[in-house]
């Protein structure tokens, strides 16, 4: 795997730039938005939890020493696309443009799928989608309005392209029990990432990449960190994991990644994934997967079709 590796003059190219930040709450999108502030940012940040979403901003306003005016708080449902809709509203209303979108905002595992013991008679109601909803439709949301609201400013400065950062998870890519619509959901952010790769770049002159981490002290990860404390294992703060976000989001050279984060560093691994492809496919398999890849191109074809 290739490390992704930190270069702090990436965080020069964030002053003055407007970035959305949705999951602005807790955790690692509370710490991409303090460290975009500090950076010079103008940060939209948004969350469904107003009370702590505030308490960020408001915190940093008193104890920021530049750039205060420049963080703003806004309420986002994710999975509502209206909500959606009206954030990056917001974010062009009040600054004229969006340079870049980080998507943070996602739930964990809610229990009620697969449950062992169930009756017909028990089921005839479904289970909730609401993991589905957050993490999966409300990342096609946010990058499907991300985008109008960044095509509406063609300016770039410097020569810069525009960049979407999506996070997923280390169960976006491998098996994860128990969690059986979060990990879906997040190997659908991966797919994501993954399709739009070959086609934003030319369509949008917009960047995208993926980040994956592993075991996270946050609060969604429960009781973990103490069983990886007593094991020995590595373990990301929250601000690592920011700190990879902020890489990919502002780093030119970082397209099409799929960034997996453990103890406190990111290796892309679609490039052992690609690079390993006639080991794991066979070299005849390989050669007509990549023969046909080329063939359809980056998908324009597709998307004028559909639309």
């Amino acid at each position: 795997m290739a490390e992704i590796k930190i270069d702090d003059t990436t965080l020069a190219k964030f002053h003055d730039k407007v970035v959305v930040v949705t999951g602005c709450a807790q955790g690692i999108g509370q710490r991409v938005v303090c460290q975009l502030f500090q950076a010079g940012a103008r940060v939209v940040a948004a969350d469904v939890n107003d009370i702590k979403g505030r308490n960020v901003i408001d915190t940093l306003k008193r104890n920021g020493q530049k750039g205060h005016l420049y963080a703003t708080y806004v309420h986002v449902d994710v999975s509502n696309y209206d909500s959606v809709h009206g954030l990056f509203k917001h974010a062009l209303d009040l600054h004229g443009r969006v340079d870049m979108a980080i998507h943070c905002a996602a739930i964990t595992e809610i229990s009620g799928w697969f449950a062992p013991g169930k009756s017909m008679d028990s089921i005839i109601s479904p289970p909730t989608t609401q993991v589905l909803d957050v993490n999966l439709a409300g990342t096609m949301y946010v990058i499907h309005v991300a985008l109008a609201a960044i095509r509406s400013d063609s300016s770039t400065q410097n020569g810069d392209t525009k960049s979407i950062t999506l996070v997923s998870s280390v169960a976006g890519f491998k098996e994860s029990p128990g969690l059986f619509a979060y990990s879906a959901s997040k190997h659908g952010v991966m797919g994501l990432m993954r399709s739009l790769r070959g086609y934003l770049p030319s369509t949008f002159n917009v960047r995208i990449n993926v980040v994956c981490p592993w075991a996270t002290d946050t609060e969604m990860l429960g009781a973990v960190p103490d069983l990886w404390l007593r094991n020995s294992m590595p373990m990301n703060t929250p601000d690592d994991v920011a700190r990879i976000i902020i890489q990919c989001a502002g780093d030119e050279s970082l397209h099409g990644k799929a960034v997996y984060v453990a103890g406190g560093k990111g290796f892309d691994i679609e490039e052992g994934i690609d690079r390993t492809q006639a080991e794991w496919l066979g070299h005849d398999q390989s050669r007509d997967l990549a023969k046909g890849q080329e063939l359809l191109g980056s998908g324009s074809a597709w998307a004028a079709k559909c639309n």
